[in-house]
């Protein structure tokens, strides 16, 4: 009988991993979808991108370079702060998309605005504190070519962001929003 219950409770164990695998590989897709996928553009000029973009919260091991918990050695002394990552980086390669004429390729540049809602500029402000605010420095990424249509002579290209964030200043947790708004122009 007690082997019985120990099958049986291994089987319950690993079917409650399963779902539990299920549930976090369809919550981490999801998340994914909504930083990668966009319909793509079909007329000239037209910028196509998320009008909602979600980023990934911070983990753990970005912020705190030595993982869950710091040692302290046995002369060390207790006083001394952590040590923390302030700037995190993140990159978003795929940020938008957009068809233009092939002899326009190599012409175009990109230049991002990010402003808080709170109204700070380069930064992102806390859903639950309007004066929390974590400082963003943008860096555009090279836009590149990623389909060629000779029949219409237009080319579709993307670009992107790398976002480093400056949480030196951040008083809360919690979701930041703010608006990024991307201008393409002609050199």
């Amino acid at each position: 009988m007690s082997r019985y219950k120990s099958t049986s409770h291994c089987y319950f164990l690993i079917g409650c991993l399963g779902i539990n695998l299920a549930f976090l590989s369809y919550c981490q897709s999801r998340v994914l979808a909504q930083l990668t996928t966009f319909n793509p553009p079909t007329q000239i000029y037209r910028l196509a991108a998320p009008q909602v973009l979600t980023i990934p919260p911070l983990r753990q091991s970005e912020i705190s370079p030595f993982g869950q918990s710091e040692a302290i050695a046995p002369s060390g002394n207790v006083s001394t702060p952590p040590h923390f990552n302030f700037l995190v980086t993140r990159e978003l390669p795929r940020l938008w998309q957009m068809r233009v004429p092939l002899d326009q390729v190599g012409s175009l540049y990109a230049t991002y605005e990010l402003r808080g809602t709170n109204g700070s500029s380069n930064a992102v402000s806390s859903s639950h504190d309007a004066n929390s605010a974590v400082r963003i420095i943008i860096s555009p990424l090279p836009m590149v070519e990623i389909s060629r249509d000779p029949y219409s002579k237009t080319a579709v290209i993307q670009g992107g962001v790398r976002l480093t964030m400056d949480l030196s200043n951040s008083k809360f947790a919690g979701e930041y929003l703010g608006n990024l708004t991307v201008t393409l122009n002609r050199h």
